[in-house]
């Protein structure tokens, strides 16, 4: 049975892939204190969960304990905004953190990992322009990864996500933010909404990986492969909103335009890199929306 780590194991999308995973693999997470379960408590007992400090010890002992086949790079620190509180936690969790387990990765002889990057990094859609430090922070990642691939020592496959979202999101995210004002009856203040918004459901995401994952094992010619998982025809914020609210009958007290724009921001949905050869966005926007509401896909 092959044997997979996934680091973020207890964030979104690290549970759901975790809980895909299982089918046929040895699950392990990397995990620190104090553990979060709330996504991963119906399947904890069926994962292998090492624990970490964040330094480099810890790391390469878990790493030459666990000798996985492939690791699933999800841990990630994210803020939209910094400061002086922000800044040393995105450069420890999104710089040091993974240099650590490229490292280690290579030290133990692990050569084989799939990545989660961000679209931030292509603002205006130009080839590198980061809409924030969070943005600037997993391009530093990908500049470390391409020494160690150019070097042999390790080859990866990249996945530029644009917006996931799914059932039993608990992120702060827009459509969890409307789901929850749409229950409570409460006003909420929005932008103008005319922002496109690219975002593919959890279930096409964790395939995504799934698929980079076999492929990259498989194939010796890739080294260093970059794909984007991105919506097939996104509309915008505020369309991809009333269709939800339409689709789930529900009701929403929402004033358009009364928050203010960011300053920086991806108005139009970006493409940059091509599809992973053999995924395909499967679950609709209709579909995805009315299992966002009604707790999963039929």
């Amino acid at each position: 049975m092959k044997r997979v780590l996934i680091t973020g194991i207890t964030g979104y999308i690290g549970s759901h892939l975790a809980r895909q995973l299982l089918t046929d693999c040895e699950v392990y997470g990397l995990v620190r204190e104090p553990l979060h379960t709330e996504y991963i408590l119906e399947f904890q007992d069926r994962l292998h969960l090492e624990t970490t400090d964040g330094d480099y010890t810890s790391i390469e002992a878990a790493m030459r304990k666990i000798q996985p086949d492939i690791v699933y790079h999800l841990a990630t620190y994210y803020t939209g905004g910094h400061g002086p509180e922000a800044t040393p936690a995105l450069i420890a969790s999104n710089i040091t953190f993974s240099a650590y387990l490229l490292e280690a990765m290579s030290t133990c002889g692990c050569s084989a990992l799939v990545y989660a990057s961000t679209i931030m990094a292509h603002y205006r859609g130009e080839a590198y322009c980061p809409l924030n430090l969070y943005a600037a922070t997993k391009q530093a990642f990908s500049d470390l990864l391409a020494y160690y691939t150019d070097a042999g020592l390790v080859k990866a496959v990249t996945l530029v996500l644009s917006d996931t979202y799914g059932p039993g999101d608990r992120r702060p995210k827009i459509l969890n933010l409307v789901a929850k004002a749409a229950r409570t009856g409460e006003w909420l203040a929005l932008s103008d909404g005319e922002q496109d918004f690219d975002t593919v459901y959890i279930d096409d995401v964790t395939a995504a990986f799934a698929q980079a994952g076999e492929q990259l094992v498989c194939n010796r010619d890739w080294k260093n492969e970059t794909f984007q998982v991105c919506a097939s025809a996104p509309l915008t914020l505020r369309q991809t909103v009333e269709k939800m609210i339409k689709i789930n009958g529900l009701m929403l007290h929402a004033t358009w335009g009364k928050r203010p724009q960011p300053e920086r921001e991806i108005r139009r949905a970006v493409r940059r890199y091509p599809q992973l050869p053999g995924w395909d966005q499967q679950v609709s926007l209709d579909e995805g929306l009315s299992c966002f509401i009604g707790g999963g896909l039929p």
